[in-house]
């Protein structure tokens, strides 16, 4: 669907936000049209750009990064060479060795500051200079344009942050956001959101896709709405039917991969996989010793940032589990030549181990929810490599015929290798940051 920019669109791009840039030193419309030219790069100068960028930033942080000083950039090896020299970054290294790991050029004082949600129990900080805020902010924006979104199109975005400031609400005025909070919405607050949607002609939804999702089960059929932006928790295949239905089978849907650290990695567009936004990342999937795997196997996420200097994040595992697509399997009709990511599995406690070394990740145990209805809602409990407990709610009531049917799905999804324990509770416990948490695995 095309989706015409209004006046008012127009003179929020061409005198709005050109001022804004002049008045705050930013460089917002300047990221936002360099992201316009990488996509219509070949992938021959995706390539040389990320090159460029990774040697630029490892030879940057080596000369002026404390934690990383001893090491020499060596012009024998490859920029790739090089970054193998450099360690694995931790989430406790991040938050033990933050002073270090700032450069030597800025003041941590003089810096904006990041943190992670803490969902996966370790809570790190990052720090950027606004400079590099504006480049972030213009990546994000440029995703949403791949939605047919144009900046001061009406938006509603749910976020989990409440307190958004003076800068914060005149953005939501100025590109005439409405800023929901994500969680602890009730059933008659999503049914007032359905209806202001309507009523206000808001053209594009974004946030968690379990709040989308939510939305989308109390919206009325083909409510007109031209793209879903997602972000910030798993995007599911039911999400993806329940959306079609509520706002239309052409309504087109982004699903983001990034991180509160300040990470824009990757993004699904066209395909069915992810385009890795290469000139700001590079990423690697290494096995649990640090080895590399090969494209099409999965293993740990290890992102570095190629534009951050204030704080170089090099080698960072995120705590992701992802996939490569093997370069032989890229398809040939693509709208874009950035490299492609072919999943993200999730976080390493989102998968479940067995004692015969069997890993069941999150999709294993939704696509066996699809057929269960009467289950609104379920998490997995594991802490041993035996057993798993399975907590539930329904809508009404479930039969015993069905939970036996469930288990014995379970049992076969597993091979029989688990004790499992199904308990009914009338609440489902969310993360520290409020997001939904459908597996549980801390192994003891």
């Amino acid at each position: 669907m095309e989706y015409s920019m209004s006046f008012y669109n127009a003179i929020l791009n061409s005198v709005i936000l050109p001022l804004g840039d002049l008045s705050t030193g930013g460089s917002y419309i300047r990221n936002l049209n360099q992201w316009r030219a990488y996509d219509s790069y070949s992938d021959r100068d995706l390539r040389r750009v990320q090159k460029d960028n990774l040697k630029s930033i490892l030879k940057y942080a080596s000369k002026h990064v404390p934690y990383y000083q001893k090491i020499n950039y060596r012009k024998d090896l490859s920029s790739e060479g090089n970054l193998k020299r450099f360690p694995i970054l931790t989430k406790d290294i991040l938050r033990n060795q933050v002073d270090s790991l700032i450069s030597n050029h800025h003041k941590k004082s003089s810096l904006d500051i990041n943190h992670s949600s803490g969902s996966t129990g370790v809570q790190s900080f990052t720090y950027m200079t606004m400079k590099h805020k504006f480049y972030l902010r213009a990546l994000q924006t440029h995703w949403w344009m791949w939605s047919g979104y144009h900046i001061g199109d009406k938006v509603l975005q749910f976020g989990i942050s409440q307190k958004r400031g003076v800068l914060k609400n005149l953005k939501d005025l100025f590109y005439r956001s409405y800023y929901h909070k994500a969680f602890g919405i009730s059933e008659k607050e999503f049914a007032d959101l359905a209806r202001k949607v309507k009523e206000k002609s808001i053209g594009f939804i974004a946030g968690y896709p379990s709040v989308i999702n939510q939305l989308a089960l109390v919206s009325e059929p083909n409510t007109k709405i031209e793209g879903i932006i997602c972000f910030g928790d798993k995007l599911f295949n039911q999400h993806r039917i329940n959306i079609r239905h509520a706002f239309g089978e052409y309504v087109r849907v982004l699903d983001t991969y990034g991180c509160a650290e300040g990470l824009l990695m990757a993004c699904r567009k066209d395909l069915d996989y992810y385009y890795i936004m290469s000139p700001h990342v590079y990423l690697e999937i290494v096995d649990d010793d640090g080895q590399p795997v090969p494209d099409g196997e999965m293993g740990n996420i290890l992102v570095t940032c190629l534009t951050n200097k204030a704080m170089p994040l090099i080698r960072y595992r995120l705590g992701d589990l992802g996939i490569m697509l093997p370069e032989e399997l890229y398809p040939e009709q693509r709208e874009l030549e950035y490299p492609l990511l072919q999943k993200i599995v999730g976080r390493e406690t989102d998968v479940i181990k067995t004692e015969s070394g069997k890993i069941l990740n999150v999709h294993s145990f939704t696509g066996v929810f699809e057929y269960f209805q009467e289950i609104k809602q379920f998490k997995i409990i594991q802490r041993d490599l035996k057993s798993i407990k399975v907590e539930y709610i329904v809508d009404d009531t479930i039969t015993d015929e069905r939970l036996k049917e469930l288990e014995k799905k379970f049992l076969n999804l597993t091979d029989s290798d688990l004790t499992i324990t199904f308990v009914k509770v009338s609440r489902i416990s969310a993360t520290k940051s409020g997001k939904p948490q459908i597996i549980d695995a801390t192994l003891e």
